[in-house]
C-alpha cells in the first residue's frame, strides 16, 4: 500500500487496498497482517488530519453496504478550523435520531477505535450492551461520563484491538509503528461520536435510556438503508432478493449462492408477499441474538441435525424473546431447506448467518497456502482469542 503526498492532499489507491487479490496476492508477510477491518477502514477513511486517517460519517455506512469504495484519488486533508467547524455542527444527544449519519454526511470525523465499536453495537445483542453499561457505571446512577464511556468503548473493542494488532507490533513491519502512532494520536482527538453523546466540552452525562437510543437508531438507520437498497422503491423486498440480501456478505462464492437463490425463484410465485420493513427489522434482531438462537437450537435436536420448523421458532421466542412473523420464517425455510422437507440445513444456514451478521468480517474457513511462521502466528492469534 502507498501512500504518498502532495501539497495538503494524501493520494492512495483506494481500489486496490480493498481488493481481494490485494488482501492475498502479491503483499509481503507483514502487510497481510494487516486484519480485514483495518484494510476496510483503510480503503474508506476518505479524510485525514493530523497524520491519522479517520472516516467520515458517509464513510461509515458505505464500508457497511458497498463492497469497494468509491473510486477516489485524493483523501481529504482537513485543517484545524475545518475541525473545529465540523464538531461545533455535530447535533447533541437530544437531536439525535435514526438519520444522523445521513444527515451529517461527509462533515464528521470517526476514528478507528470507534469504527470497531461500532461495528461491535451492530453485532450484539441489546442484553450485552445493558450488561456492559451497568458494568462501568461505577456510580450506579444508570450514567456514565466521557471516561466511563471511553472505558466502554475499549471493552466493546478490545477483542478486535487484540487479534488485529497483536501481530502488527513486529520490528519488520513499519505500517505498524505508524497505526500505533495513528491510535494514541486519535485517542487525544475529539470526534463526532463523542461530541455527539458528552456534548461540546465532554461534560455531560450519558444515560441509559439515551444510549439504548444511540443503540437503536443506529441499528434502525442500517437497517431502513439496506431495506431501500433492496426494496428498490416498493414497500416489500422480493423472497429472491431477500435471498440476494441474506447470502450477500457470505464467504460463498458467488457461484456457490446459485442454488440458494434459484431455489427460492423455484419456491415462489410473483404474487407471494415479500418482506417488510417490520419483518426486516425483525430479522435484524434475530440476528444479534444469534449466539443465543444457536445455544437454543442445542436444547431441541441433536448437533448438525436439520431443524423443523417448530423447534425453529421455539429457539428463535427462547433466544430473544419475540416471534419471527411466520412470512418470514416461510422464505428462510424456502431459502435453507434443501430437501423440501420442511427442515432447514442447521449448520449451513447458522454459518451464513454468521456472515451476514459480521458483515464478512469473520476469517474465512479456508485461506491460502501460507507459511509456517504465518500459519503459527495465525494459531497464536486464535488461541488468544478463546
Amino acid at each position: 500500500m502507498k501512500i504518498t503526498a502532495f501539497g495538503s492532499m494524501a493520494y492512495l489507491t483506494t481500489k486496490a487496498l480493498y481488493s481481494p487479490a490485494y488482501a492475498y496476492s502479491g503483499m509481503s508477510e507483514g502487510e497481510a497482517k494487516l486484519s480485514r477491518r483495518q484494510q476496510r477502514f483503510q480503503s474508506f477513511a476518505s479524510i485525514e488530519y493530523r497524520g491519522v486517517e479517520y472516516m467520515t460519517p458517509l464513510d461509515f455506512l458505505e464500508s457497511l453496504i458497498l463492497e469497494e469504495p468509491r473510486e477516489r484519488i485524493f483523501r481529504r486533508v482537513l485543517k484545524q478550523e475545518q475541525v473545529k467547524k465540523m464538531l461545533k455542527n455535530t447535533p447533541n444527544l437530544r437531536n439525535g435520531s435514526d438519520k444522523l449519519f445521513r444527515q451529517l454526511g461527509q462533515n464528521g470525523l470517526i476514528s478507528y477505535a470507534e469504527y470497531l465499536f461500532l461495528l461491535t453495537l451492530l453485532t450484539k445483542s441489546q442484553n450485552s450492551f445493558n450488561i456492559a453499561f451497568l458494568m462501568f457505571d461505577e456510580d450506579d446512577n444508570l450514567q456514565i461520563d466521557k471516561n466511563e464511556f471511553l472505558k466502554l468503548k475499549e471493552l466493546m473493542s478490545i477483542k478486535h484491538s487484540v487479534n488485529d494488532t497483536q501481530l502488527l507490533v513486529k520490528d519488520d513491519f513499519p505500517a505498524s509503528r505508524s497505526l500505533t502512532a495513528s491510535a494514541e494520536e486519535a485517542a487525544k482527538q475529539d470526534t463526532t461520536i463523542l461530541v455527539h453523546l458528552f456534548g461540546q466540552n465532554g461534560q455531560n452525562s450519558l444515560s441509559f435510556d439515551k444510549f439504548q437510543e444511540f443503540y437503536r437508531n443506529l441499528q434502525q438507520e442500517l437497517i431502513e438503508i439496506e431495506f431501500q437498497e433492496f426494496s428498490r422503491g416498493k414497500t416489500e423486498i422480493s423472497p429472491v432478493d431477500f435471498a440476494r440480501l441474506v447470502l450477500r456478505y457470505s464467504i460463498l462464492h458467488r457461484n456457490d449462492q446459485s442454488p440458494y437463490i434459484k431455489r427460492v425463484h423455484e419456491r415462489t410465485q410473483p404474487e407471494d408477499k415479500g418482506i417488510s420493513q417490520k419483518q426486516f427489522e425483525q430479522f435484524s434482531m434475530f440476528l444479534n441474538n444469534l449466539e443465543e438462537f444457536t445455544k437454543a437450537v442445542r436444547l431441541y435436536t441433536a448437533a448438525d441435525l436439520p431443524v423443523s420448523r417448530s423447534e425453529f421458532i421455539r429457539a428463535v421466542k427462547c433466544s430473544t424473546g419475540h416471534d419471527l412473523d411466520p412470512d418470514l420464517v416461510d422464505v428462510l425455510y424456502k431459502i435453507f431447506d434443501t430437501n423440501n422437507d420442511d427442515k432447514l440445513s442447521y449448520s449451513e444456514f447458522i454459518a451464513i448467518m454468521n456472515d451476514r451478521l459480521h458483515r464478512g468480517f469473520k476469517d474465512p474457513t479456508s485461506k491460502p497456502v501460507m507459511s509456517w511462521k504465518t500459519f503459527k502466528d495465525c494459531v497464536i492469534r486464535e488461541m488468544s482469542a478463546c
